[in-house]
């Protein structure tokens, strides 16, 4: 028969307690590691964003740029065909 041994139980509580502290402790690490490399991997993330962005403003400053390109060249263009055809008037 087997006798009930107190110091054995307690013994055996504080070894769970131990376990299931050094298992939560374990976790704790992994989620503040992961954490970290999130956080890591946000800020990364956001200077790209911000790059891109950059990016997309200088390409919005060139096309507006080249559309006032095209709009001067046709506005040449126009003052062009006009001298000529006044100069084929004169010849005429």
């Amino acid at each position: 028969m087997k006798k009930n041994n107190p110091n054995n139980e307690e013994t055996n509580d504080a070894i769970d307690e131990s376990e299931i502290l050094s298992r939560l402790a374990d976790r704790v690490e992994k989620a503040v590691t992961t954490i970290q490399e999130l956080r890591r991997e946000r800020d990364q993330l956001r200077a790209r964003v911000e790059e891109l962005e950059a990016s997309v403003r200088d390409n919005d400053a060139l096309a507006e740029e080249q559309e006032r390109l095209r709009q001067e060249r046709g506005e040449i263009r126009n003052r062009i065909e006009s001298i000529l055809s006044n100069l084929e008037a004169l010849e005429g």
